[in-house]
């Protein structure tokens, strides 16, 4: 499981590449997620190191390529027939 900031930056990140078709500015990062720029490149860093995203070029987010927009570890099992439980039983 990532940690907070880890895990706020890549769905940011994910979010604006879905919604907006472009990657947030740091100044947008850092209005975001209430943090400054150092925590921001901290967090960029890890999630880099951990293969969430790819960052060669470090003068700018827009060089960010996403691999993987989620958390690995979100592991939501339901069982069968759960969804239509509640509707049945209560």
């Amino acid at each position: 499981m990532l940690p907070d900031i880890e895990r706020k930056l890549l769905r940011i990140l994910y979010n604006y590449s879905a919604g907006r078709r472009r990657l947030p500015t740091m100044k947008e990062l850092e209005i975001k997620t209430g943090r400054r720029t150092e925590d921001i490149k901290a967090g960029l860093l890890a999630l880099e190191q951990d293969n969430y995203i790819v960052w060669e070029n470090k003068s700018d987010t827009r060089h960010i390529v996403i691999i993987e927009g989620w958390d690995r570890d979100q592991k939501i099992v339901t069982p069968p027939g759960s969804a239509n439980r509640y509707y049945t039983e209560y």
